[in-house]
C-alpha cells in the first residue's frame, strides 16, 4: 500500500520539499499505479496542496505529470492532423509549427506552458517582423492544438484562452475599378488568360475552383456552369483535384457575356485541335499549377498598370460589383460559396453603404404617398 503521509526529503533553495505516494486506481493492464507527490515550500502549504491532490485523483480529474515537452506534442499532433485538414493546410501548419512554434515554445514542458508564455511569445513574433494577422493565426492554431490536449487528458486547462488575443486591423480588399477591369482584359486580349480572367469576374469563384473546371461542368443552353471541385498545388502531391473550400457544390448562373468568351474558346481549342478536359489546361493539357497562374496574373498586371492586385482581386471585384448592383447579400454568398451570410457582409462591408442608400429610395416610394397625407395635414 501507498503511504499517503508527507515526508520532508530535502531542501532546495533554502525550502522544504515534501513527497508522498498516493495511490491511484489500477491501470488497463490491471497493475497498481501510484503516483509521486511533491511539493515545495512549507508543511501547512504542502498538506493543502496535497488533500486537493487527492480531491482531483478520487474525482477522476487528475492528470499523471509527465515530461513531455510542448515540441514533442506539436510533432505527434502534426502526425494526425495529415489526416484531418487539406494538404495545403496542413502544409501551412507544418511550416508554423517548425519555423515558429518548436523554436520559440517548444523546450517548454506541455504540463507547464502558460499564457504569459504564450504572450511572450506573440510580442517577440511582432517584433521579428510577422504581421499581427499571422500572429491571430498562430494564437488560433495553439488554441486548438492546446484544445486537443486538453481533449485528451494531457494538461488541465487551455492555456490559450486566459492568454491575450492578438489584435490586428483588417486589411482592406483590393477590388478593380471599372477602368482597371477594362485595362486588365485589354492587356489580356488574344490571350487564353482572357476567358479566365472574364469568368472570375463573372462568378467570383476562388483561382483554384476555376483552374479545375471541365467543359462537362458548363451548361451552354442554360447559361449555367457547376463548381464541383478545386485545384491545389502542395510539396508532397504536387497539383492534384480537391473538393470546393465549403467542401460543397454550387451552380452558378452565367452572364451572356461570358457566356460567348466561353464559346470561343472552346472554339479556339478545337481548333488546336486541343483534346476536351478542363477549360483552362496546363502547358500538357492537364491540370495547371494555380501558383503559375498567379505568377502570370502578375505579368498583366503590370501591363494594365494595376498597383496591389493580385488574382484574388478578381474575386473582390465580382462581390463587391454585385452588392452596388443591388444583388442580394444571400444571392452574392451563394455564388461565392461563403459558408454562412454573415462571412459575406463581413468581408464587404465597405460595400453596404450604396445598399443602405438603395433601401431608402425604394423605401420612399413605398411611403412617400403615406406620410404626404400626414404633412397635408
Amino acid at each position: 500500500m501507498a503511504d499517503t503521509r508527507l515526508r520532508k526529503r530535502r531542501v532546495k533553495n533554502g525550502r522544504d520539499v515534501w513527497t508522498a505516494l498516493i495511490p491511484r486506481p489500477k491501470g488497463p493492464d490491471g497493475k497498481r499505479r501510484q503516483h509521486r507527490f511533491t511539493f515545495v515550500g512549507n508543511k501547512k502549504e504542502a498538506e493543502k496542496a496535497l488533500a486537493a491532490e487527492l480531491v482531483r485523483i478520487g474525482e477522476g480529474s487528475f492528470i499523471p505529470p509527465t515530461r513531455t515537452t510542448f515540441a514533442q506534442y506539436l510533432v505527434d499532433w502534426l502526425a494526425g492532423a495529415q489526416s484531418r485538414y487539406a494538404a495545403h493546410t496542413w502544409q501551412r501548419l507544418e511550416s508554423l509549427i517548425r519555423v515558429h512554434l518548436i523554436p520559440r515554445l517548444g523546450t517548454i514542458p506541455l504540463q507547464s506552458i502558460t499564457a504569459s508564455d504564450l504572450n511572450k511569445a506573440y510580442t517577440h513574433w511582432c517584433e521579428d517582423g510577422l504581421s499581427r494577422r499571422t500572429v491571430l493565426q498562430q494564437h488560433l492554431w495553439i488554441h486548438r492544438i492546446l484544445d486537443q490536449a486538453l481533449r485528451e487528458g494531457r494538461i488541465r486547462q487551455n492555456v490559450a484562452a486566459l492568454a491575450d488575443r492578438p489584435r490586428y486591423q483588417r486589411r482592406e480588399m483590393r477590388f478593380l475599378t471599372r477602368d482597371e477591369v477594362a485595362r486588365l482584359m485589354h492587356a489580356a486580349a488574344g490571350t487564353w488568360y482572357a476567358p479566365l480572367f472574364a469568368l472570375a469576374l463573372a462568378t467570383g469563384a476562388r483561382r483554384g475552383e476555376l483552374l479545375a473546371l471541365k467543359w462537362e461542368d458548363v451548361d451552354f443552353s442554360r447559361a449555367k456552369v457547376s463548381i464541383r471541385r478545386a485545384l491545389e498545388s502542395t510539396r508532397r502531391y504536387g497539383v492534384r483535384e480537391k473538393s470546393t473550400k465549403s467542401g460543397k457544390s454550387r451552380v452558378v448562373d452565367l452572364p451572356a457575356s461570358a457566356l460567348e468568351l466561353l464559346r470561343r474558346h472552346r472554339l479556339a481549342r478545337a481548333l488546336d485541335q486541343i483534346a476536351p478536359g478542363y477549360i483552362f489546361p496546363g502547358p500538357n493539357g492537364g491540370p495547371w499549377n494555380p501558383n503559375k497562374v498567379s505568377e502570370h496574373f502578375r505579368h498583366f498586371r503590370y501591363l494594365a498598370k494595376l498597383k496591389g492586385a493580385s488574382f484574388h482581386s478578381l474575386r473582390h471585384t465580382a462581390a463587391t460589383q454585385m452588392l452596388e448592383l443591388g444583388v442580394s447579400p444571400k444571392v452574392v454568398q451563394e455564388r461565392l460559396g461563403h459558408g454562412s451570410i454573415s462571412i459575406t457582409m463581413d468581408l464587404y462591408s465597405h460595400a453596404t453603404p450604396s445598399l443602405q442608400v438603395d433601401a431608402a429610395k425604394r423605401l420612399d416610394v413605398a411611403l412617400a404617398p403615406l406620410l404626404s397625407v400626414i404633412a397635408s395635414k
